[in-house]
């Protein structure tokens, strides 16, 4: 998303000032610029992104202030972040912050009320809380044990404190400083306009800037993001991005005395290796060890982020890459190191390191002992940040300010400027964050500022918060004797110790052993601490009490169960790593700087990966050959176009006319200098893409030069709202009364038709096979874009197609299978095959045998005809072919083979439902390659097609009677076939089944019994007891509960004495009864009333 607005006063050197009264944008890709002049070729005074002011917040943002009668304001959005905007007002040749209300505007100068001073009558007058006014000086005398602006700053307090300065700087930020006696040197740095103070000198004593001219002609050329040291009186520059933005490797030495430039050449021998010294570096940092300078990190256009450490010796000129050991850091941009001569360590903290594709601010901190080119990790910071200072001051190291935006997918709130303030113990390694009191009048928040440390304080210079800053504002910290608490003690910024016995807080100079000196750390943090380790170096040479598990980093011992591959206990010392364990490879992002190490290889997922061999029971990194490398492409660096950029991973800035990594962005571009980039499209770039004048004046950069024919032809150009530009205003690439740059010409017809009477509407028709209301589009059946004279031509189908797309000249192929930007190819990836280049050429759906197939034709509004082919593959079978029609359409089919053309046999037949015989006797099908050709046409769309061909024999009465009679005789005699078999197997079923009963009934227990059998007996009549036969054999059941009782039994003899012959006259009866333990009696009620029971039988148990 793009706004622009231009204010013009119509006031030559009028002052324009505006005020923001809340801003919240995207930190560091959603910019608003501000440029003095009428156009964004004119001077940049602003760049302002993030979460600057909030909406209702009581504080306010700097005035931007213009001075030459105009203002060009344009914002441009990667519209990532939905955020609330900004809201801006501006006045003309008005007083700043319009006084305040509290005075009077007078000629762009306010004349404040009684009480007031300050440029916008924002400050009262001696408000001294602690002290007296001096009303004569304007300023208040503190009481004994204060100090500031209102005397509100107790003197133990840490402070911040506005340096007034005299003489005149110009603002910049990523330049370097240095102190020198009493003097702070000023070298480069970026100011968004040419900077004409290379080098600037301020007299600490005096307060007084002054701007130093070399004595000779012999100088650098401008540039940022360098390194400065000083050396033997001698200030010493290397590196740094130029303004055009190359990258520099130059080594230049300033003498303080002479006030004069030299270049050094470097004294070295034929470089063997990938990385030769010294490598060109921006966003680095230096120090100076003995006589050697050491250069830490930077980036690099072709090796992305330096994770190398170059060292430059004095008196030899000769540069080296340290082959480092330790720790495997990563090493990135917008860094900042410290030497500490008494640990003779440098630390080094933060800055933007790359990950893969992307980029990430870090608060690692890393130190590295020069003369054993030796890594450690210590404490990180839990707050990143890049383009901050670092200062040390009494063993403490300060970090000030910087750019803390570290946000991906949503807003947290990360600040672009900073104003916090950290502190960093040498001595126990940890870190605190400093709360300091200042004026409300002083703007802290910046990055790319210079600090550095004079009389117990640290002095910081410029930068950058929207705008290029100038101010100096100087840092105390606060005295030990002040505080009366442990916790306010340890975490005031100067260094200063608890002493128990005592209770008071005193200086680490006079600290005794009753003294508490350093916080304890947390045994939760250092085990998150080792476990983010990944390799054997970083586990063990830190400050966390790491040991290397074989695969795993662990705090203190290893957990249960990891055993480690080495002889003895855990591995606590460096020496011990495998070297297959201390690799860094996957630390480079960049397939030029993956093939700096031998053992590395860029793979085509675009990571590095490291090659190990096995060595004995050991493995050892492998010295890898070209073969198993992917070769690098070239350098998004090399490539100087918007289409070779776009080709490989890169991005390109249209505003530079730059093309860079996708993660370096940050490094190349940190004071906003791109105002738009791209990484899919290179069309609509320039000003000369563009062909009306609606397109042109839409890009902030262009203006439209109409031709004076009254036809709206011109040409679009960069400019302004004063005309053309080439390196100024220049009125000869177009006459000023034909320069349009915020409206257009009223009449605009595309030279292809004029306006009558000053008027914006086009004579009808169009000339020149156009049309529309301002003849933007070619007519029917044409193409082109007749935007400012174009050309409409023919559409060119190849006879299958009468209209194209009126700008692409894509033709609408009206047969269904036809394709390509000219109907000159079948699509074949949906089985159509023809030749439509031909004359008299088409393409055909190829039909298979006996299957139905339905075409839906709804959503391509141009189809008219589709075609079909068929061919009959069974020889001596007849065809049928079917097919049915949605709506309106018309039908030719025609038959050709290998000897015959190809005859019509059916025309123009109306497509509705039908059916059609085609016999074998007259076609010979199957021998001939005897293909059907089925042409459907003249329909519309929406339509429903389907069509078919089948075929099969003519059917004949004889055979299929005998076929039938056959297949039912032979299916009966296989049913009574099977129907024997099933009785005669039913039969031996039967047959096994008795004799299995058979001889389970032979193997049942028996016993013999012995019958005597006498005459019948007759009841007796005395009285006597009729006595009860009894069972002849008791068989219980499985479950004790039942049994089968067995009695022999006397037949009826019918009144005769014997049973009659042939009968028998005794059988044995069985039954089913149950078994109990007490009898169930049978009461029988006899005459006399008395009742009669059944004697239990000898079985006990046994009921009967």
């Amino acid at each position: 998303m793009k706004c622009t607005w231009l204010v013009l006063s119509g006031i030559p050197n009028a002052t324009i000032r505006f005020q923001f009264s809340h801003f919240e944008t995207e930190c560091g890709c959603d910019h608003l610029y501000v440029y003095d002049g009428d156009s964004m070729f004119a001077p940049m005074v602003a760049a302002y992104s993030g979460l600057l002011l909030p909406k209702g917040s009581p504080s306010k943002l700097p005035e931007i202030v213009t001075h030459s009668g105009s203002a060009f304001v344009h914002f441009y959005s990667d519209a990532v972040y939905n955020m609330s905007g900004f809201m801006l007002t501006y006045s003309v040749n008005g007083c700043p912050q319009n006084c305040s209300h509290r005075g009077v505007c007078l000629e762009g100068a306010c004349t404040c009320s009684a009480g007031w001073v300050g440029e916008a009558c924002d400050r009262p007058l001696c408000n001294c809380g602690n002290g007296t006014c001096d009303a004569e000086r304007h300023r208040c005398i503190c009481h004994p044990g204060f100090k500031g602006e209102d005397c509100s700053i107790s003197v133990g307090s840490p402070s911040y404190e506005l340096v007034q300065t005299s003489g005149w700087i110009r603002g910049r930020a990523m330049h370097q400083a240095l102190v020198l006696g009493d003097a702070l040197w000023v070298v480069g740095g970026e100011s968004l306009t040419e900077l004409d103070q290379q080098i600037a000198r301020f007299d600490l004593f005096t307060h007084k800037w002054s701007t130093v001219k070399p004595s000779t002609p012999s100088a650098p050329p401008n540039r940022y993001g360098h390194s400065v040291v000083l050396y033997k009186g001698s200030l010493y520059m290397f590196g740094g991005t130029l303004r055009e933005g190359s990258t520099s490797n130059d080594l230049w030495r300033w003498d303080t005395a002479s006030l004069s430039w030299a270049q050094l050449s470097p004294h070295q021998p034929e470089c063997q290796y990938e990385l030769c010294p010294p490598l060109t570096a921006t966003g680095h940092t230096a120090a100076i060890v003995e006589n050697t300078m050491v250069v830490i990190f930077g980036h690099n256009p072709l090796y992305g982020y330096l994770n190398v450490v170059q060292e430059y010796t004095f008196g030899t000129g000769k540069w080296e890459i340290a082959e480092a050991k330790g720790a495997i850091v990563k090493g990135g941009y917008g860094h900042s190191s410290v030497y500490d001569p008494v640990t003779r360590r440098i630390f080094v903290f933060g800055g933007y390191h790359s990950q893969s594709s992307t980029g990430v601010v870090v608060d690692y901190l890393y130190s590295y002992e020069p003369l054993e080119r030796m890594w450690t990790l210590l404490a990180p910071s839990n707050s990143h940040r890049y383009l901050h200072s670092g200062v040390l001051l009494h063993r403490t190291m300060y970090i000030f300010g910087g750019n803390t935006h570290n946000d991906t997918a949503f807003s947290t709130g990360d600040k672009c400027f900073s104003s916090d303030l950290l502190a960093y113990d040498i001595e126990c390694d940890s870190w605190q964050s400093v709360s300091v009191l200042s004026s409300s009048s002083i703007r802290l928040e910046r990055f790319g500022h210079a600090a550095v440390a004079y009389n117990d304080s640290m002095y910081i210079f410029g930068g950058f918060n929207g705008q290029m800053l100038s101010d100096i504002i100087k840092f105390t910290p606060g005295s030990c004797r002040g505080f009366s608490t442990p916790e306010k003690c340890t975490a005031v910024g100067n260094k200063c110790m608890w002493n128990l016995e005592k209770k008071s807080c005193q200086p680490l100079r006079s600290a005794t052993k009753g003294y508490h000196l350093c916080p304890r750390k947390s045994s939760s943090n250092l085990t998150v601490l080792c476990e983010r380790q990944t390799s054997c170096p970083s586990c063990l040479q830190n400050n966390y009490g790491c040991v290397w598990c074989g695969t795993l980093c662990a705090h203190k011992r290893c957990p249960k169960g990891k055993k480690v591959e080495t002889i003895g206990e855990n591995q606590t010392e460096v020496e011990q790593c495998e070297q297959s364990d201390s690799s860094n490879c996957d630390k480079l992002h960049n397939c030029h700087a993956c093939h700096t190490e031998f053992h590395c290889g860029w793979q085509t997922d675009h990571r590095c990966y490291t090659f190990v061999r096995e060595s004995g029971n050991k493995t050892e990194k492998a010295v890898l050959s070209d073969n198993y490398r992917v070769k690098c492409d070239n350098s998004c660096s090399s490539r100087k176009t918007c289409k070779a950029c776009l080709s490989g991973t890169c991005m390109w800035c249209i505003s530079q006319q730059r093309c860079l990594e996708t993660n370096a962005y940050a490094a190349a571009f940190p004071l906003a200098q791109c105002t738009e980039w791209t990484t899919s499209k290179c069309t609509a770039l320039s000003c000369s893409d563009f062909q009306t004048c609606k397109a042109c004046e839409e890009h902030e950069r262009c203006g439209w030069c109409d031709d004076g024919s009254n036809t709206g032809k011109g040409i679009c150009l960069d400019g302004s709202a004063s005309g053309p530009l080439g390196p100024a205003v220049n009125a000869s690439l177009c006459p000023a009364h034909n320069w349009y740059f915020t409206t257009c010409p009223r009449c605009q017809c595309n030279g292809h038709s004029t306006c009558l009477n000053n008027s914006s509407e086009c004579l009808q028709p169009c000339q020149h096979r156009t049309e529309g209301a301002h003849c933007e589009h070619c007519i029917s059946g044409f193409h082109g874009n007749p935007a400012n004279g174009g050309n409409c031509t023919p559409c060119f189908c190849n006879n299958h197609g009468s209209l194209c797309h009126r700008e692409t000249g894509k033709c609408n192929c009206t047969t269904k299978g036809i394709m390509g930007p000219n109907c000159d190819r079948c699509d074949e990836q949906n089985h159509y095959v023809g030749n439509p280049q031909e004359e008299g050429g088409t393409c055909f759906y190829n039909l298979s045998i006996d299957f139905q197939y339905t075409f839906n034709l709804s959503s391509e509004d141009y189809y008219q005809n589709i075609n079909f082919m068929n061919v009959p593959i069974k020889v001596g079978n007849d065809v049928e072919f079917s097919i049915s029609c949605s709506g309106r359409a018309y039908v030719n089919v025609s038959i050709g083979s290998d000897t015959d053309v190809e005859p019509i046999l059916l025309e123009s037949r109306k497509c509705d439902s039908f059916k059609l015989p085609f016999y074998d006797e007259k076609h010979n099908f199957g021998s001939q390659n005897t293909t059907f050709f089925v042409y459907v046409f003249n329909f519309t769309t929406p339509f429903l097609l389907q069509i078919s061909f089948s075929q099969h024999r003519a059917l004949d009465l004889l055979q299929f009677f005998i076929t039938f009679s056959s297949c039912f005789l032979s299916l009966l005699i296989i049913a009574a076939i099977l129907w024997k078999i099933k009785q005669k197997y039913d039969l031996y079923r039967r047959r096994q089944q008795l004799f299995v009963e058979m001889e389970q009934m032979a193997s049942r227990p028996f016993a013999g019994v012995t019958l005597e059998v006498d005459g019948l007996i007759k009841p007796e009549s005395d009285g006597t007891k009729q006595s009860h036969p009894t069972p002849v054999a008791l068989e219980p059941c499985a479950s004790g509960k039942a049994a089968v009782l067995t009695l022999i039994v006397r037949m009826p003899t019918g009144g005769q004495p014997h049973t009659a012959t042939g009968q028998s006259g005794i059988a044995i009866a069985s039954a089913l009864v149950s078994l109990g333990t007490l009898c169930k009696t049978d009461a029988t009620i006899k005459e006399d009333g008395k009742s009669d029971c059944w004697k239990p039988s000898s079985h006990p148990g046994t009921c009967i």
